[in-house]
């Protein structure tokens, strides 16, 4: 019984841990101003691709992939898809920024194609996106709602969670 007792007291300390982790995370990306260095190029399946639009919607989703773990599991690239898509049905005034700082971006371009995806990608060959911003080591707080200034408005991938893609929606769509 006392092993129970002590299981459920560390299961809660734990749980109040994280949820102070998640909050102090949050209030440090919240408003802060995200930098892109110049020089990235912009490219939509592998192809070299002007896209002046990227940067002139009233919000952005900013999805950073960098080296770690493996690119194709991180991508999620038909999830993005099916997003951005529904963000479009919805006529949310959002568009959808992926940069990569990726070991292989022959890899990246193969499973673009394969997966016949037309979602923007700014590659950083250099790594200048990390070092301007320091963001989070996990990968899962490495996507951001911007604003037009580039300010971050919530932080977290809507993928893994309805309630953070319904909270993305509440904040595009208010007045």
């Amino acid at each position: 019984m006392k092993i129970i007792g002590l299981f459920i007291l560390l299961t809660l300390i734990s749980c109040n841990s994280r949820k102070k982790e998640l909050r102090q995370l949050v209030d440090e990306w919240t408003n802060k101003e995200i930098l892109f260095p110049e020089g990235m190029e912009t490219r939509v399946s592998g192809r070299d691709t002007a896209c002046p639009e990227l940067f002139a919607s009233p919000y952005k989703i900013l999805n950073y992939i960098d080296t770690s773990g493996c690119t194709e599991c991180r991508l999620k690239l038909q999830e993005w898809e099916m997003l951005r898509q529904e963000a479009e049905s919805l006529h949310l005034p959002v568009t959808f920024i992926f940069v990569a700082w990726v070991k292989n971006y022959d890899e990246l371009e193969t499973i673009q194609h394969m997966l016949h995806s037309n979602l923007p990608f700014l590659y950083d060959r250099e790594g200048k996106m990390q070092q301007l911003n320091h963001f989070p080591d996990n990968p899962a707080f490495q996507t951001f709602l911007l604003d037009s200034d580039n300010r971050v408005q919530a932080i977290g991938n809507p993928l893994e969670n309805d309630r953070l893609w319904e909270l993305y929606r509440q904040i595009i769509t208010r007045p």
